[in-house]
């Protein structure tokens, strides 16, 4: 199955314009939800399914990361279909590649197949990166819907090498840079793994042990890291959910602690006194806000630019409820993404639903 992506987009902290409701038809956009906080359903019916649709009539299973492009197509590793889907702008969805048979073939649109899919990431060229979770790889998927494995042998391990010759455990959150160079959260490794634009798989930071220490390399440590973001200034930002923190690391592979107290909870307040539980992922809007899928506390966390974190949406129990703010209930939101309006994307896992959040006030 062919697509194509128009032109780059890789971190969220980059804007595009672009226009998005939360139903919609192949003939017209309806107008845009605009209260600030505003919670919806943009796409999802909310049972488990692999159902090609529009908007409410679409069916997900265990949808997990979740990627734009500059035309405002969403990229959704839909885990439980070991499927990638596609929502474009109209809301239509579409799968890409893979199909509901776990395996590793390489091929082209659904005659290539994933196992529990989990990470996306986006190239300048426009070609996606998949952490292929139960395969301990990772593939491609050019613009022509071509499913290649770019590195990870299938076993088990942590060896460094190229392509096919490195190993990975259960790798997760996946990013690139402005280079191509794509980084990956090897989750069962305790480490962030770093695949070169000539193949070449080697360590950024992480001990391989499940810990936690700030340092430089291997003298750092995680404890399961999920999500991956990178900022404008090419700074990469690790979900530490072992650990209930937001790590951080610089240009210069130097691992810190971003944000949290590393206690479990959910208290708000300045930024390494605020609490997390379970962080999976995070990402960034246009002015720099970051915004965190805490998983375990089922609400989405925001850390403003004066360095102070809040609640931003969810009350905390599961449920599905939209609205705004503590109203809003979630089941699990493991991927989110920004577009250039501002607006949220969320990946909410258990309730196989693709949530959106107005941003913008």
């Amino acid at each position: 199955m062919k697509f194509t992506f128009t032109h780059f987009i890789s971190i969220s902290a980059i804007s595009f314009p672009i226009l998005i409701a939360s139903s919609c038809t192949k003939k017209s956009i309806p107008p845009k939800a605009s209260q600030y906080g505003l919670t919806t359903t943009f796409a999802g019916s909310g049972y488990a399914g692999s159902a090609d649709s529009i908007g409410l009539m679409a069916s997900f299973n265990g949808p997990a990361g979740i990627i734009m492009d500059a035309a405002g197509n969403l990229y959704v590793a839909d885990s439980g279909n070991n499927e990638i889907r596609e929502i474009t702008p109209y809301g239509v969805v579409s799968t890409i590649a893979g199909n509901i048979n776990k395996g590793s073939a390489n091929g082209t649109g659904i005659a290539a197949s994933f196992a529990n899919p989990l990470g996306l990431a986006i190239d300048a060229s426009g070609n996606l990166y998949v952490a292929d979770s139960g395969n301990n790889m990772i593939r491609k998927i050019t613009t022509a819907g071509l499913v290649t494995t770019l590195a990870g042998s299938g076993a088990v391990g942590a060896t460094n090498g190229t392509a096919t010759a490195a190993t990975f455990n259960n790798p997760n959150g996946i990013a690139v840079d402005f280079a191509g160079n794509v980084y990956v959260n090897d989750t069962g490794n305790n480490s962030i793994r770093m695949i070169s634009t000539t193949g070449v798989v080697s360590t950024l930071a992480g001990s391989g042990f499940a810990a936690i220490a700030n340092g430089t390399g291997t003298a750092a440590s995680f404890n399961t890291p999920q999500g991956l973001t990178f900022d404008a200034a090419g700074n990469l930002y690790v979900a530490d959910e072992g650990n209930h923190l937001i790590r951080e690391v610089s240009t210069s592979g130097i691992a810190g602690t971003f944000a949290g107290s590393g206690y479990v909870g959910s208290e708000n307040g300045t930024i390494l006194k605020a609490s997390f539980n379970e962080p999976y992922a995070s990402t960034l809007d246009s002015k720099g806000n970051m915004y965190i899928a805490d998983v375990g506390n089922n609400m989405i966390r925001k850390i403003t630019l004066n360095d102070t974190v809040t609640t931003f949406a969810g009350s905390g129990s599961v449920g599905f409820v939209n609205g705004t703010g503590t109203t809003v209930a979630f089941d699990e939101p493991f991927g989110l993404i920004t577009d250039g309006s501002n607006n949220l994307y969320i990946s909410d896992f258990g309730n196989n639903v693709i949530r959106k959040i107005v941003i913008k006030q």
